[in-house]
């Protein structure tokens, strides 16, 4: 077990990427770099987590802020529910702990918004808890060098991976890390304040590095297609490409076809008015807490005469008197499990309806939260347009 963990600390100190949140042990700027990079590409991350700390730099400036203000900074992030977490949490952090996260993983995990990896990520490396963190890269890795050629659906393989990280952080404190870890860390420039914490087993900077050292290699260098096993440090050990299944691990389920879904966004304008009308989200589908333009969805496509010609328009406009104005072709939107089929008909009515939803100025637009469908299209054309 030494030997493997002093390569990955070595190749760790060597190779690992600066990111900002790696210069703190904060554990809200920990919070926020983890539930901001969940589902989310770290170069396409990183740009929001500035942002987030430039606008809400501590967790009372984000339990102040309102809903429509998070939703508007997390814009074009993708899965609302976690922008929407983010700001009840905040709000339970500085009502129920006085604005200081509670400091044991228990704690942690029974915030809204938290599991398992965010609350095991934040204890040990902002309070140096030995709980291991488990996504995809640390999977990968894992499933590769051990063997465990079970699928990762599978009950009980989950288990055997927390099992094999549980059983090299037993091994932490013997490898000879802490030493090296500290001065090179100060010619870097890393903070290296430690957090004294009575449930600590292990020095308290050790268990973080080792979740961010594995999650950094399975991410950099045991990548999921054609790594270069034939330069990897751990080629020797390595149990995937001794029996030629680098390519096949981790093992999983096919993945399940995704829902379509069929959109026609309604862009209506008022006769001699700048702006169109907006409704907001509500319910438990997508985007819940955005705005859009009204929306009709169908259960499969439709031309725009079928779609006028439909129960469901001439029960949404009634005898209101219409002027087509223009309609775009179709637009494809992928979700993590949904396809979005959207087309976008601009409509003028002669005097304004509250039916219709929140008429909205065109000056004003650009403040509204929006799904990243709607701000493509805003930025394409519409705002000329509007």
């Amino acid at each position: 077990m030494n030997g493997f963990l002093n390569k990955l600390f070595s190749w760790y100190l060597e190779n690992a990427r600066d990111f900002p949140f790696r210069r703190t042990r904060d554990p809200y700027l920990i919070w926020l770099s983890e539930i901001i990079m969940q589902q989310t590409r770290i170069e396409q991350g990183v740009p929001y987590y500035n942002k987030f700390v430039s606008v809400f730099p501590t967790v009372h400036e984000l339990a102040a802020a309102t809903e429509e203000d998070v939703l508007k900074q997390w814009q074009g992030l993708g899965y609302y529910t976690r922008a929407r977490n983010l700001h009840s949490t905040a709000n339970e952090v500085v009502e129920k702990y006085a604005g200081r996260f509670p400091e044991t993983y228990e704690g942690l995990r029974s915030l809204k918004g938290v599991g398992d990896y965010t609350a095991a990520a934040i204890a040990s490396v902002c309070f140096g808890l030995p709980h291991p963190v488990v996504d995809g890269n640390v999977i990968r890795f894992i499933t590769r060098y051990f063997g465990i050629t079970a699928s990762i659906e599978k009950a009980g393989v989950k288990k055997e991976i927390m099992d094999v990280l549980e059983g090299l952080m037993e091994h932490l404190d013997d490898a000879g890390y802490e030493m090296q870890d500290k001065a090179l860390r100060a010619d870097a420039g890393y903070e290296m304040q430690v957090i004294p914490h009575p449930a600590s087993r292990i020095p308290h900077h050790i268990s973080g590095d080792f979740n961010q050292s594995m999650i950094e290699f399975g991410a950099t260098y045991c990548v999921p297609r054609n790594p270069a096993c034939d330069e990897c440090i751990f080629a020797s050990g390595c149990y995937a490409l001794k029996h030629g299944m680098v390519n096949e691990l981790p093992l999983k389920k096919q993945q399940q076809s995704l829902k379509t879904r069929y959109f026609h966004y309604l862009v209506i304008h008022v006769k001699g008015k700048q702006g169109v009308y907006f409704s907001k989200r509500t319910g438990n589908d997508i985007w819940k807490g955005l705005y859009e333009f009204p929306m009709l969805e169908t259960p499969g496509p439709l031309s725009l005469q079928d779609l006028m010609n439909s129960p469901a328009w001439k029960q949404y406009f009634g005898k209101t008197p219409l002027k087509l104005l223009s309609q775009t072709a179709s637009v494809n939107h992928l979700l993590s499990h949904q396809k979005i089929i959207a087309s976008f008909c601009r409509l003028e009515i002669e005097t304004p309806s509250a039916k219709f939803g929140m008429f909205v100025r065109k000056n004003k637009i650009h403040e509204l939260p929006v799904a990243r469908i709607l701000e493509k299209y805003l930025e394409d054309h519409a705002i000329s347009e509007l």
